[in-house]
């Protein structure tokens, strides 16, 4: 008797997938195939998958149509090779979806940036694992890749998704409309309710050693991403406001950036908080060069501190969607 099959391992459900890597980055692509493939998502990759004796560019574009979408893992190596650029071309061209995965922050070269710039992307941030879950649950249906990732900026999307647009005429008047009073307001009031023009923090609490119960106050590690077109991470400041359990306020100021003079992408900064904190606020504030206003972005997580034990651990966990405002420089966490 055949041995049966899950739904996940059903040939006919299996979304296949190719995997665009540079040759430094064979391992992790590797890893990340290995973990798919252990989910039932079927992956093409080179050199497995090519055919012996057959030419080589000829079998990297059967196995690009054979399958669903491309993944595409973004290293400085990567974003340089020709032929990660050449199978994203593939990629457009059989118009199959592109999943970035930014590797170590990499600046993007003007013709890779033409076919990823207006695409959603995620930083490896996490284990292969982890990445392969995210990737899984995207590809099975289960999740949208615009809630899990990060969103490309308004001058980019009006730069490169010309295709929106019913001709240059349209284009044209768009050009004439963003400079009226008008669209201002409109933009102004979409920056309001997307945080993801400007920025965004996400908190964790790494693990310790002595563990967080040992000591008065534990570790937060904050990634601060910039998103905001142009500005460098001199021009934000983050502070936040920790709520401790007597209904105190614990107000800091974590703008000593490891390196100011970066433009985009995503710094990390270490603090402590009290054992006693149930609420954290951050406030970043993030300069539109664009609409010549500081805004400030906040968000609050719930705390968890733990108990006694050695194997507790600290959990945070969104409290609510961010929150966009003009920047009015009152102290982080009180009401508007």
């Amino acid at each position: 008797m055949a041995a049966s099959s899950s739904p996940e391992t059903e040939p006919n459900s299996r979304k296949r997938v190719f995997i665009s890597h540079s040759s430094s980055d064979v391992e992790l692509a590797r890893s990340l195939c290995a973990h798919l493939e252990a989910k039932g998502i079927g992956c093409w990759i080179a050199p497995r998958d090519v055919t012996p004796s057959q030419p080589y560019a000829g079998e990297i574009v059967r196995g690009i149509e054979s399958t669903d979408a491309l993944i595409l893992l973004a290293s400085a190596q990567a974003i340089t090779s020709s032929n990660v650029l050449n199978e994203v071309e593939q990629a457009h061209k059989n118009k199959k979806v592109i999943y970035t995965v930014l590797i170590n922050k990499p600046q993007i070269g003007r013709d890779l940036d033409y076919y990823i710039s207006r695409l959603h992307w995620i930083e490896l941030g996490v284990s292969t694992e982890q990445l392969a879950e995210t990737l899984a649950e995207v590809l099975r249906g289960r999740k949208r890749w615009d809630k899990v990732a990060l969103g490309p900026s308004l001058r980019r999307t009006v730069l490169y998704r010309r295709d929106a647009f019913q001709g240059a005429a349209l284009a044209t008047l768009l050009v004439l409309v963003l400079a009226g009073t008008g669209l201002y307001y409109w933009v102004n009031r979409s920056l309001n309710l997307n945080f993801r023009g400007l920025g965004q923090v996400k908190v964790s609490a790494p693990p310790e050693d002595p563990p967080a119960s040992a000591s008065s106050a534990f570790k937060i590690r904050a990634h601060v991403w910039l998103l905001a077109e142009g500005v460098r991470f001199s021009g934000l400041k983050l502070r936040t406001a920790a709520y401790q359990r007597d209904g105190s306020v614990n107000r800091s100021d974590h703008s000593a950036w490891p390196m100011p003079e970066q433009v985009g992408s995503v710094e990390t900064i270490d603090f402590l908080l009290p054992q006693t904190t149930v609420r954290l606020t951050t406030c970043l504030s993030v300069p539109s060069p664009a609409l010549h206003r500081l805004y400030r972005v906040t968000q609050v997580f719930d705390v968890k501190a733990g108990g006694t034990g050695e194997d507790d651990q600290v959990m945070i966990s969104p409290h609510a969607e961010a929150k966009v405002s003009v920047e009015n420089l009152s102290p982080c966490g009180s009401p508007d």
